[in-house]
């Protein structure tokens, strides 16, 4: 994706309101430093981060405040038959604790 190509998708996210309907689907490379989209209000995490500082700027593009958003919600996978998934998600929990995330 050219650097132009980016700005414009990022710059239609940054006009979003919360309760928009608003879906995105990126890599943790595109939604890294530099992206914001406060309307966002849920992440799927479905790749196998453990590094905490990761964590927190993937689950910071949801804990944002946004008029109209009152929850952020994290799913993240979790598969034993996996050995990289099953590794990883032990090592991302004491970062969810600190952003204050309870496990349900």
């Amino acid at each position: 994706m050219s650097t132009s190509e980016r700005r414009t998708i990022v710059d239609r996210l940054d006009g979003a309101k919360a309760g928009e309907g608003l879906l995105v689907i990126g890599t943790t490379p595109f939604i890294g430093e530099g992206f914001d989209a406060p309307a966002l209000d849920t992440l799927f995490l479905a790749g196998p981060i453990s590094y905490d500082g990761l964590l927190v700027q993937c689950a910071g593009r949801v804990i944002r405040a946004a008029p109209g958003k009152d929850l952020a919600e994290v799913h993240d996978y979790h598969d034993p038959a996996t050995p990289i998934l099953a590794a990883s998600l032990p090592r991302r929990m004491p970062g969810y604790r600190a952003l204050g995330f309870t496990r349900t």
